[in-house]
């Protein structure tokens, strides 16, 4: 891949997992991904790095998956992702972050005032949920969207053209304008326009979930209560980083 790139890097040393920035060739049906991160984390704060190249081809994609981590400090507040799924169970899961420099603490002021580059992690599963539930100790909860096949691959490739648009130029993150959970709502309602409304729990993102079931985009027969009680996966995941059936033990 170009080397211009690179300019997107300067400015670390970067904290964990936020070394390098991901960077996406789209090759025919395939989107080829440098600096997809496969870290694994000990819940004594050690990690072993490991960044790979992967080639993900779109049409094998079949799910999307909305993840919620509430802040244990701050529990109205969370950090959201989405777990895109093949039908052989292989899952790429897309973290949308603040950036920061070692030793660099988050704050929502300095997240409002540009302080943190905006970054789009691109990660396996057992990475991006093994980082909150061994090293943070955070809860996890995972939703199966409503989405069909063909709109998940439309979704992914507008997420990943984001992705390229990023390892391309710096663009800052902003707490309450350019966060996690605003830009999964820019992608969809980009592809599906105002398919999500505004509404007061995209700012308090906890209560997205909520949200997200009383639009019908969450998979359930049941009550927003059952379903948010079955979408908790955080000890099914906790400490089982390193098998191989991850993907499919914490949705069993």
């Amino acid at each position: 891949m170009n080397s211009t790139y690179n300019s997107v890097d300067d400015g670390g040393p970067w904290d964990v997992g936020m070394e390098k920035s991901p960077r996406v060739e789209f090759d025919n049906r395939n989107v080829v991904i440098e600096n997809f991160r496969n870290f694994r984390y000990q819940s004594n704060r050690s990690h072993e790095e490991r960044y790979e190249t992967r080639s993900i081809n779109v049409a094998e994609l079949e799910t999307a998956d909305f993840i919620v981590v509430p802040f244990a400090s701050q529990p109205d507040l969370a950090h959201t992702m989405i777990s895109f799924g093949t039908g052989d169970g292989q899952h790429t899961v897309v973290s949308i972050e603040s950036r920061r420099r070692q030793n660099q603490k988050y704050g929502i002021i300095k997240g409002i005032f540009g302080a943190f580059p905006l970054l789009y992690a691109v990660a396996d599963e057992r990475d991006a949920i093994g980082l909150r539930t061994e090293m943070r100790g955070d809860d996890v909860y995972l939703y199966r969207s409503t989405a069909t096949p063909k709109q998940v691959q439309t979704f992914f490739r507008c997420v990943m053209a984001r992705v390229d648009k990023l390892s391309r130029s710096r663009e800052n993150y902003n707490t309450i304008t350019n966060n996690c959970l605003t830009n999964i709502r820019y992608h969809v309602n980009r592809i599906w326009p105002g398919r999500i409304p505004w509404n007061w729990r995209i700012l308090i993102n906890a209560h997205s979930d909520y949200l997200a079931y009383k639009l019908g985009l969450l998979e359930s027969e049941q009550s927003f209560e059952s379903t948010h009680e079955k979408a908790n996966i955080t000890s099914k995941a906790k400490g089982n980083w390193q098998r191989e059936d991850f993907s499919a033990l914490i949705r069993s």
